[in-house]
């Protein structure tokens, strides 16, 4: 074998035209790094797959193929990869009973080792293809399982199954009630309502403001010097889950190229639906960076984001797994960052939510009043929240997990259009605990009231269904979670609900009071109640209203957003129309999933704007 001095795994490289200082240098960094010499040869780009893989057969005089055969179905995929050895179809006349692609590590060192010379019965393949013709192959099976629709799935509580018998019998006994309670005595039934969700918004109301009074992070590069080196860092999976998204593609591949991590130790993993011919053929075209990968969703219901999550989870490589969208522009440094925090972290810290910045506040006053929203939310009241130790609803992009939480849980609800939200509390259920992870990703928000009001309506469905899904055991998410968190649930999931869809009622009715003198005078005791509770969540609701997203902006650095202050209660207003679609779509369009169409951003804050 040539190349004295190489590791086996890549010294075969040098009969083929590699240079042996090369070689070297890669094994060098490979050594320092802490991981398989091919790898690094692969990620560097020395060597391109197919290459290596056709040299590789060359050496040992087998057959190569750039594309796999018919294999088999069945069997473990993710098993089958991690090995590399797959049977393949029998064909009349052909000698060829197993495809061979030995990934790099202990697979491809044992490989070499063996030695195995002129075998008619093998053919070299690279895991790429591999990989594709696996999930090709077993694409029902696969599309299943990422569905819950298998026998794991389906013991799984989900969205799939929508409220129980109990839940619906609940909900009609109280619609009855009150049908029958308004028609005898209208104002005391307004008010008994009244008195019975006002401690939902006061208890929202209170987590607002508890948050405002944490102290923010430092600068934990600076401040306490968390950059790790190089060889501790674990491999990193980057799940990127695409649909219809050329408009920002080459963004995309600018921004995952910027991060600043390993190319040896990444796994990224840019998710394509099969039917999406369009983004097919645009990654046909190009050509990516070796430590990025296509890969092909099979069809299947419902088909989501969360489904594609679940196909790329059961593959991931990496120790971490992380989540950006199409239009994400992260921090360079947030893997990092994510990397650093989890190996100082204890094993219960299991989710990190980075710091979402919406990037197009110049672009009207929607997108400022998102901006300011979005600053309060992942600026103030998040990172507040995550510092009491409480649950928080997770924000669709810039998670980071270890990966092993997630598969113990069982991945994503594929059926739940705001996963972000239901697998926070998931995975707190099972025993986890999330932080705040003080790095930003760009965001582009939506541009025209239609796009905005689908967007924000899939939301507000999605924290419909993480309400229902959870409480279908009530006692059962009260053991698992304990009182604390519930209660903290409840308010986030069921209060933000209430207060959306209640909003320009309660709002009115205020009014109302104020200009009729009742909200100062009252007569009864029913009526003292209700204005003393009126004028405590009036006061508190509109300190938190403008002061969580004017608190967020100037801790970001964008004072220039407060003029869009003025403008929140009108957003607001919009946020409660998007609420009441909400519940319209619940009820006949449960799992469409309101596709966001990005790309059009005229303006941008931190970046060079497109043309």
């Amino acid at each position: 074998m040539a190349g004295p001095g190489l590791p086996i795994e890549i010294a075969f490289l040098a009969n083929h035209g590699v240079p042996p200082d090369e070689l070297r240098q890669a094994a060098a960094i490979a050594a320092r790094l802490g991981v398989a010499p091919a790898r690094q040869v692969l990620a560097s780009g020395l060597v391109g797959e197919e290459a290596f893989y056709r040299a590789l057969a060359a050496e040992f005089d087998l057959r190569f193929s750039a594309g796999a055969p018919l294999l088999l179905p069945g069997g473990d995929v993710a098993a089958i990869l991690r090995e590399g050895v797959a049977r393949v179809r029998d064909r009349p006349g052909s000698p060829i009973r197993f495809a061979l692609a030995p990934p790099a590590g202990a697979p491809l060192r044992r490989f070499v080792a063996g030695n195995l010379q002129h075998r008619e019965d093998l053919v070299i393949v690279t895991p790429s293809a591999l990989a594709a013709e696996l999930r090709a192959g077993n694409a029902r099976v696969l599309a299943r399982r990422a569905a819950w629709l298998d026998e794991p799935g389906l013991t799984r509580f989900s969205a799939r199954t929508g409220s129980s018998l109990p839940q619906k019998g609940v909900l009609l006994l109280l619609v009855g009630l009150l049908a029958c309670l308004t028609t005898l005595e209208p104002v005391n039934t307004l008010v008994g309502v009244a008195l019975a969700v006002g401690p939902v918004f006061l208890g929202a109301v209170v987590l607002r403001l508890a948050a405002m009074m944490e102290k923010p992070a430092g600068d934990l590069w600076r401040d306490h010097l968390w950059r790790v080196d190089d060889s501790r860092l674990p491999i990193y999976t980057v799940a990127v889950p695409l649909f219809g998204e050329e408009a920002v593609l080459d963004q995309l591949v600018t921004a995952l190229s910027a991060l600043d991590y390993p190319p040896s130790k990444l796994d990224i993993r840019i998710l394509v639906e099969e039917v999406d011919w369009g983004m097919r053929r645009a990654f046909a075209a190009r050509q990516l960076p070796p430590f990025m990968q296509v890969m092909i969703v099979p069809r299947g219901a419902p088909q989501t984001k969360p489904r594609a999550l679940n196909i790329a989870l059961a593959e991931a490589q990496g120790e971490l797994f992380t989540i950006f969208d199409a239009e994400d522009v992260p921090d360079p440094q947030q893997l990092r960052l994510a990397a650093a925090r989890f190996l100082r972290g204890e094993a219960e810290l299991v989710c990190l939510q980075a710091r979402l910045v919406i990037d197009n506040p110049e672009d009207g006053w929607l997108a400022g009043s998102f901006a300011l929203e979005y600053a309060g939310l992942f600026d103030v009241l998040n990172p507040g929240l995550l510092r009491c130790g409480l649950p928080i609803m997770l924000g669709g992009t810039s998670n980071h997990f270890r990966t092993e939480a997630l598969r113990r849980i069982g991945g994503w609800d594929p059926w739940n259009v705001t996963e972000d939200a239901d697998i926070g509390f998931r995975l707190m259920r099972s025993g986890g605990r999330m932080a705040d992870l003080p790095s930003h990703t760009l965001e582009e928000a939506p541009l025209t009231r239609r796009a905005w009001l689908k967007q924000r309506t899939r939301w507000l469905k999605g924290y419909l269904q993480t309400l229902i899904s959870h409480l279908l055991a009530p006692h059962r998410l009260l053991r698992e979670a304990g009182a604390v968190a519930t209660l903290t649930f409840m308010v986030l999931a069921l209060g933000t609900l209430l207060s959306t869809l209640g909003y320009p009622f309660f709002l009115l009715a205020t009014l109302l009071a104020w200009l009729d003198g009742s909200l100062f005078e009252p007569e009864g005791l029913f009526e003292l109640a209700l204005s003393s509770l009126a004028l405590t969540l009036t006061v508190a609701g509109v300190c938190v209203v403008f002061l969580v997203p004017a608190l967020g902006a100037w801790r970001r650095g964008a004072v220039d957003l407060w003029r869009w202050l003025p403008f929140l209660p009108v957003y607001y207003l919009l946020v409660s129309l998007a609420g009441w679609l909400a519940l319209v779509e619940y009820g006949h369009r449960r799992f469409v999933w309101n596709k966001t169409e990005h790309g059009l951003a005229r303006s941008s804050r931190y970046r060079k704007p497109r043309p």
